[in-house]
């Protein structure tokens, strides 16, 4: 079990610094790193700087030149780009040409996902095999960065995002579902990803691929209509068909290391809007 730590002062880029950027991004500039943040409308940078990031505009669409400024100086990368958002080019070549900018000796965090696994019934860990020649815009992006970066590089394969205003349970208010809802649910909360990057950095971790995925996996049809109770909302209605038993397991990353998951699934005041 790694126990080094790294706490001197880092200069941290985040490129795609969203809803989750934001909330990484606020943790280190309180801790007393300096954060850059790419942002692509005039809303998002009063965001930035309203949690002591500081601002630059890109769009992808439109051209991946960086700041040198800030490529120069830059000891850690954050990646929370999601495939989304490249349109004139391949998501790797997107992240290829990004990352390309900085200095051999940055350490980077890649947010993959969970939907690199298949969507069949079983179990999914890391030591799962996934198939490369499957459509999958994620693994190719996983696979350019390692070949890229090598041990500079740490990737974490996100379950379904929840968080501050943050939750499944609002866009699946009154919706009609075929399945059953019998299956579980594979949710991370954004804070324990800021726990487990910050361990990753103040340990100097890289070189590994983790799930981020909470150990507790109600079924859909239990949680989803307990959240929509709690906030005062219209549950899903399930169906009759039977759901895919799929379930992907965040278990590695507390057996191999001493970050544990702390933020509950069901502690439903964290989400209210």
């Amino acid at each position: 079990m790694v126990e080094k730590t790294e706490k001197t002062a880092k200069n941290v880029v985040i490129l795609g610094c969203g809803w989750l950027g934001q909330i990484v991004g606020k943790e280190f500039a309180q801790i007393g790193d300096t954060v850059f943040g790419s942002f692509r409308s005039a809303d998002t940078e009063k965001a930035l700087i309203s949690k002591g990031i500081e601002g630059f505009h890109i769009d992808f669409n439109e051209s991946t030149e960086l700041p040198a400024s800030i490529t120069r100086e830059a000891t850690h990368v954050f990646v929370f780009i999601p495939p989304s958002a490249a349109k004139s080019m391949s998501y790797e070549q997107l992240l290829n040409s990004l990352l390309s900018q900085f200095s051999p000796s940055v350490k980077v965090i890649f947010s993959s996902s969970t939907g690199v696994y298949p969507k069949d019934a079983g179990i999914y860990d890391e030591q799962f095999k996934i198939n490369p020649n499957k459509p999958n815009r994620l693994f190719p992006a996983e696979v350019t960065l390692r070949n890229i970066l090598g041990n500079q590089l740490t990737i974490f394969r996100l379950g379904g995002l929840i968080g501050p205003e943050r939750h499944p349970a609002y866009s699946l208010s009154g919706k009609k579902l075929s399945n059953d809802g019998s299956n579980p649910v594979n949710l991370i909360h954004a804070k324990d990803i800021v726990s487990a990057v910050r361990w990753v950095c103040e340990h100097d971790h890289f070189g590994c691929i983790y799930n981020l995925v909470h150990p507790n996996h109600p079924a859909k049809n239990e949680y989803y209509t307990a959240a929509a109770l709690h906030f005062g909302i219209d549950p899903p209605e399930f169906g009759s068909e039977p759901a895919t038993n799929r379930l992907v397991s965040g278990n590695f990353i507390e057996e191999r290391t001493s970050f544990k998951y702390r933020h509950a699934l069901d502690n439903f005041d964290d989400f209210l809007r």
